[in-house]
C-alpha cells in the first residue's frame, strides 16, 4: 500500500490484514512486484474516487491476497487473455492507461514460480484479483 497511496491520492485505499502474520516462503522482491502491479493496475484502470481494498488472509494451507476495486470492470472480451503477454484491458495506445501488456503476465509467472495461482473475476463495480500461494502453517492460538 505504501507504493499505491502516494501515486493514487484520488482513490480510497483500505487494507485488511489478520492479527497474526500470514507467512510464506518466497522471493520478497518478486512478490512485492506482484502486489505493486496489482495496485498500479487498480489505480490506472479505475476513475478518481474509486475504492481499492487489499486483503490478506490465511485460508487452509494458502496465503491469499485479494485486490478489489469498485471501478468499471474488465471488458469480458479481454478477460480470458488478461494474463497473457501483451494483453491490454485498455486498448488505447496511451501508455498512461494502456501499459505494455506485460505486467499481469509477469505477475502470473512470478506467482506460478512460487507454486501459486492468480485469477480475476470482474463485473462493473466489482473486480477482484486473487493470488493464492502456499503458506507456512499458522501458529496455533
Amino acid at each position: 500500500m505504501g507504493d499505491a497511496r502516494p501515486a493514487g491520492p484520488d482513490h480510497s485505499w483500505t487494507i485488511d490484514v489478520p492479527d497474526r502474520p500470514v507467512e510464506l516462503a518466497g522471493d520478497a522482491s518478486r512478490l512485492h512486484q506482484v502486489v505493486a502491479n496489482l495496485l498500479a493496475n487498480a489505480r490506472t484502470h479505475t476513475p478518481p474516487g474509486s475504492e481499492v481494498a487489499v486483503s490478506v488472509a490465511h485460508e487452509g494451507d494458502e496465503a491469499v491476497l485479494r485486490v478489489h476495486d469498485d471501478g468499471p470492470g474488465i471488458d469480458p472480451s479481454v478477460a480470458a487473455q488478461l494474463f497473457e503477454r501483451f494483453a491490454r484491458a485498455d486498448r488505447s495506445r496511451d501508455r498512461k492507461t494502456g501499459g505494455t501488456g506485460l505486467g499481469l503476465s509477469i505477475a502470473r509467472a512470478i506467482v506460478e514460480a512460487h507454486r501459486g495461482t492468480i485469477s480475476v473475476r470482474s463485473v462493473p463495480g466489482d473486480t477482484t484479483f486473487e493470488v493464492r500461494l502456499p503458506a507456512k502453517p499458522a501458529d496455533p492460538a
